[in-house]
């Protein structure tokens, strides 16, 4: 598990006694919280505080067993990360019909990404009462993990349709989103602890006032929600069962 590892191994100990290390079980673990954007934009936004079956969310948005905590296991925080998802984010703005684009949306959705409200924010992590991290612009200093594999970007779906004598077709989608690399996550350094019901809280705020969404013709609130989301990656402790 490394040498930031023992950091759990010995807290664990501390509070219940020499380890049984065939009663425990370490695993790498993933968390992660989704919640909606409000395309007339909001001040503050809170994540981690619903678990999948409430009203309007599921697992897809969270994997969290308690609101506000990890349940019965604990867990070493050793990054944090944000993450962009609109549920339809397929939209064509290089086809032309007689010469006027479909929908000035596609541009203005590249705009939200570019100078809106990832431009902004500021992301706080806090376990209890003591605040362990406070992330400005958030979207750009934890960026989510991983490697993109966008279908929208394939060879095969950037050609919409067939080219008709009143039409002009461009190859390819105006299609923003972050960069996707494993090592441009927010470290945490040294790692967090969070013991089994500890509470926590995670928000991301706008101290300089809400950030409407300008795309508004694409975006949502019901139909097409443009979500955000919070990622902790790290170390899980739980009992074996």
């Amino acid at each position: 598990m490394g040498f930031q590892s023992e950091s759990i191994i010995s807290a664990a100990s501390q509070k219940f006694g020499v380890i049984d290390y065939t009663r425990w079980q370490a695993i790498r673990w993933q968390w992660y919280s989704y919640v909606t954007y409000p395309t007339a934009g909001v001040g503050e936004l809170n994540f981690f505080g619903q678990v999948a079956g409430q009203t309007g969310v599921t697992l897809q948005d969270t994997n969290l067993p308690k609101a506000g905590s990890f349940g019965q296991t604990h867990f070493q925080l050793k990054s944090i990360s944000t993450d962009i998802q609109l549920g339809n984010n397929n939209v064509d703005g290089f086809t032309l019909a007689n010469g006027i684009a479909n929908t000035i949306d596609t541009f203005a959705l590249a705009s939200d990404f570019l100078n809106g409200f990832v431009q902004a924010g500021v992301l706080e992590f806090s376990v209890g009462a003591r605040p362990f991290a406070t992330i400005p612009k958030p979207f750009q200093y934890a960026p989510p993990p991983g490697s993109p594999n966008d279908y929208d970007n394939s060879y095969a779906n950037q050609i919409t349709a067939v080219p008709t004598a009143a039409t002009s077709q461009v190859v390819g989608l105006p299609w923003i989103t972050q960069t996707k690399m494993r090592n441009n996550v927010y470290f945490v350094d040294p790692n967090i602890l969070i013991e089994a019901e500890q509470q926590f809280n995670v928000k991301i705020s706008y101290p300089s006032g809400a950030i409407p969404v300008i795309a508004s013709g694409l975006v949502n609130d019901s139909t097409n929600p443009l979500k955000i989301g919070v990622i902790f990656d790290g170390l899980l402790l739980r009992p074996v069962q």
